[in-house]
């Protein structure tokens, strides 16, 4: 009974100390280590990320804004609304101010080295300036892109609902598709899907001002006219029958571009042989010549 009673105060004790004692000086295994210096890290990253915006966005609002254009202003900000971006156009005009002066600063250094390297480095300044919108752009191109391989397949899903019913709620439809939908296009109809919440009409109208794709305007006008009360079922065939064809020559596009790309990789390992048969075979009449010379 009592060696029960000693074992007893020993397990008591042993838990006591595991409960209390040991998370204090629990020892952390190298993954967790490895762990909390990268998250330590990001924190730190992100933070300094933080800083630098916060000074670049005040150094365009105090300074920068004067060197903006109505025009360009307008044009920058319908950009940055384009892609959702939290970006002021004095922000992007900041950004085209620094990778300007930057590669100034690089002409200047490669002109004192070199005069004809220097007069080829002063092609950056213009690169320099042209990035930043050219960046936007091309990242709205490619949006665009996006939407339009993926719109005739979201048609096709309307017309057939609408030549089924007139009674068809266009929030429906937007929500059946949005599992099939890619990320361009499932972000445009996630906006559109929040839109109707004040009425169709004026998410078709805003639909087509963020997407002012020439097939997006039509289906935008079609289904509006449809809202006034009249029947258009065969302007929606019209359309159909377009988007249907511009998907086959996308489709036939796409199908050229994977077919030049097999080819150039082909051309590219062929080469790749021949050199390394032409080395082989003249290591081999090296080594003959050797051997005949000893």
């Amino acid at each position: 009974m009592i060696f029960i009673a000693k074992l007893s105060a020993l397990l008591s004790v042993a838990y006591l100390v595991k409960v209390f004692l040991y998370p204090m000086f629990k020892p952390v295994n190298r993954r967790q280590k490895r762990r909390a210096r990268s998250f330590i890290r990001e924190r730190k990253d992100a933070a300094f990320r933080q800083k630098l915006q916060r000074m670049k966005k005040t150094i365009a609002q105090n300074y920068v804004g004067r060197l903006l254009g109505s025009a360009e202003r307008l044009r920058f900000q319908r950009m940055a609304d384009r892609l959702d971006l939290a970006v002021s156009p004095e922000e992007i005009r900041a950004e085209q101010l620094m990778y300007a002066s930057a590669a100034i600063v690089f002409t200047a250094v490669a002109m004192s080295a070199n005069r004809l390297l220097g007069c080829v480095a002063a092609v950056l300044i213009i690169l320099g300036w042209l990035y930043p919108v050219t960046e936007l752009e091309k990242k709205i191109e490619k949006k665009n892109k996006n939407i339009a391989l993926d719109f005739p397949a979201f048609f096709s899903m309307v017309y057939y609902q609408y030549s089924k019913s007139v009674n068809i709620y266009l929030a429906d439809i937007i929500r059946d598709y949005l599992p099939n939908a890619n990320p361009d296009m499932a972000e445009e109809l996630g906006v559109m899907l929040d839109n109707i919440e004040y009425g169709e009409e004026y998410a078709l109208k805003q639909f087509k001002k963020r997407v002012p794709l020439r097939y997006v305007i039509k289906f935008c006008d079609i289904l509006e006219t449809r809202l006034k009360g009249y029947d258009n079922i065969s302007q929606m065939v019209y359309l159909k029958n377009e988007v249907d064809e511009f998907r086959v020559i996308a489709l036939e596009e796409e199908l050229l571009k994977r077919e030049r790309s097999n080819a150039r990789l082909q051309f590219v390992l062929i080469a790749v042989l021949a050199v390394y048969i032409a080395v082989y075979y003249l290591f081999t009449v090296l080594a003959s010549l050797e051997m005949f010379q000893s």
